[in-house]
């Protein structure tokens, strides 16, 4: 059983072993910063040439008024019929934004990362097998018809809905292409959907259009959010915008986020390679690179002066003994 011997079992592989020294700390950390801020500058220079207009149109007096119909609707803030309200919104455009520019919506104060509404869903009746029982609300109507697919995320489907035109000319919103290609195909079934949201006493948000799998709407919407503001991608207007243009988007307003405090907002943004404008994370390039050169810095100081300080502190120290 004894092992063969080799330099391997014996643990003598070659190896290099630098010495961290002061020069080469200051050499690679040096480096590293000037990397840093290579990379910071490359991607801080590209998110300040993308643009983002954003309008809350919840709180308009256009879109609020009329949202609950009758008194008692307004006391319970329920909406019975859903049927909510038309009104328009306008955005003058600052820069020029060139296409594709994306439309997305924006909610606020919804938690979708929260653990009751993330555990509320059935994945085996989602992908059109069987239900196992694994949602604990919205699983049936007041009729005891069963809905499918159940749970508080599919109830709560997002239902406003946009048109967008540009200096008065209508725009076509292109919203093919809106979801994960993996949502569409491993997460979501080929089957049409049963009692989402048709019962008025068990309404939420939305019903699907077409089968589970082709409503991609529905499937954005079904990737959960992180955070309690967050964005969803309605669709790419395929033109640009010229800087001064005035754009308009009509909405349908039926999502009731008065209940619970909730803000709607419509975007348009520009992305890029890195996605859309965001100027935190070059900065954390540009705070790395500073931390490293100044490592570097010390590095350096230590290389030129360190001998003379090790010396004054051996004669100190001869001298004491």
């Amino acid at each position: 059983r004894k092992p063969a011997f080799s330099a391997f079992s014996q643990q003598q592989l070659w190896a290099r072993r630098p010495a961290l020294t002061p020069a080469l700390t200051a050499k690679l950390m040096i480096s590293i910063g000037v990397a840093c801020f290579a990379v910071g500058g490359a991607i801080f220079n590209t998110a300040n040439d993308l643009r983002t207009l954003v309008k809350r149109y919840d709180d308009a007096a256009t879109c609020a008024s009329g949202f609950f119909p009758t008194s008692a609707e307004q006391a319970m803030q329920m909406s019975f019929n859903g049927a909510g309200t038309t009104c328009t919104v306008t955005l003058t455009a600052k820069s020029n934004m060139n296409k594709p520019v994306y439309v997305y919506y924006e909610l606020s104060n919804f938690f979708q990362n929260h653990r009751a509404f993330v555990r509320d869903l059935d994945y085996f009746q989602l992908m059109g097998k069987p239900s196992q029982g694994l949602c604990t609300t919205h699983e049936k109507t007041s009729a005891g018809a069963e809905i499918s697919p159940c749970g508080v995320q599919a109830w709560s489907f997002f239902n406003d809905s946009y048109a967008v035109a540009v200096n008065g000319a209508a725009t076509t919103i292109d919203s093919a292409n809106i979801a994960w290609k993996s949502d569409l195909k491993y997460k979501l079934g080929d089957y049409a959907p049963t009692n989402m949201n048709t019962d008025q006493a068990t309404r939420g948000g939305g019903q699907i259009t077409g089968n589970v799998d082709t409503d991609e709407d529905f499937a954005t919407w079904m990737r959960t959010a992180a955070l309690s503001k967050f964005r969803k991608l309605v669709g790419v207007i395929n033109a640009d915008i010229a800087k001064g243009d005035t754009i308009t988007f009509t909405i349908q307003n039926r999502y009731n986020t008065y209940k619970f405090n909730g803000e709607k907002a419509v975007v348009l943004a520009t992305n890029s390679w890195i996605g859309g404008r965001n100027l935190v994370f070059p900065a954390f390039y540009f705070l790395a690179g500073s931390l490293c050169s100044g490592l570097g810095a010390v590095g350096v100081f230590l290389h030129i002066f360190g001998d003379k300080f090790k010396s004054e502190s051996t004669n100190e120290w001869s001298t004491r003994l």
